[in-house]
């Protein structure tokens, strides 16, 4: 039985190492098709070249830790990771054309799997609009959407800082577009989840800007000693206060 495991093992793992080369031959190539100035996708040229006039290669672009994505850490983790390839692909100017393949180098476990078998995902020529479209749709199940967009609707401040419930904020509110549909919904939702001593020393004017709101708390909570109090504060930082726990949020 045990051979029988270590056989599937080595060949799941040889098929992995051939895709992987697979990706990395058809980035060569249509590398070199960007070099000739040959279109490689649908969408024509790729984008244009900046700096120096040569066109950033799968090697600048590992040269920027692109962190790798297995598909098991989670919506957060996900949102991130895509976000974080594409500046990276950005900043090392890779063509336009080659950001598939280039992000799909980073896949593993799941991830790859899925990329190897979802047709739609592994076609020739696939954009990069497209591709975080079906990435999206894979890793970002409704159900785990919908229960952060619950997160973000009933988020108050709770027992944290002003800084912690701002970090909150924005990590939930990018999967809660419908909740803050322009700059007044945004600071006025902010404003809300604020605690009462702090909230009424911010502005209650409909013009109030987020970034406008966030100061006036930050001011209120350093001016007037605000900042809540947990017992983590109160025991030090002694090892036997045991690790930091992370700030409760109130939840309506």
């Amino acid at each position: 039985m045990m051979a029988l495991l270590q056989q599937m093992l080595q060949t799941q793992q040889r098929q992995t190492e051939v895709l992987r080369q697979t990706m990395e031959n058809s980035h060569q190539l249509a590398m070199a098709a960007v070099e000739r100035g040959a279109p490689t996708t649908a969408e024509g040229a790729p984008a244009q070249q900046q700096g120096q006039g040569r066109p950033g290669t799968h090697l600048d672009f590992r040269k920027m830790n692109p962190r790798d994505f297995r598909g098991t850490e989670g919506i957060l983790y996900a949102d991130d990771w895509l976000e974080d390839v594409q500046r990276s692909l950005e900043l090392a100017e890779v063509p336009r054309a080659l950001w598939v393949t280039s992000a799909a180098s980073q896949f593993f476990d799941i991830a790859l799997t899925w990329y190897r078998t979802d047709s739609r995902a592994s076609v020739k020529g696939l954009s990069w609009e497209d591709f975080r479209k079906l990435f999206k749709e894979k890793f970002y199940p409704d159900v785990a959407v919908s229960a952060l967009e619950g997160q973000f609707a009933s988020l108050e401040q709770g027992s944290s800082s002003v800084d912690e419930y701002a970090a909150e904020f924005f990590r939930l509110s990018r999967f809660a577009p419908s909740l803050i549909q322009d700059e007044g919904c945004k600071a006025r939702k902010f404003r809300r989840g604020l605690i009462h001593a702090v909230r009424t020393r911010t502005s209650g004017r409909r013009d109030a800007t987020f970034e406008q709101i966030l100061m006036e708390a930050q001011i209120a909570e350093e001016d007037f000693g605000l900042k809540p109090k947990r017992s983590s504060d109160a025991l030090g930082s002694s090892s036997s206060a045991g690790p930091a726990k992370r700030p409760h949020f109130q939840q309506r």
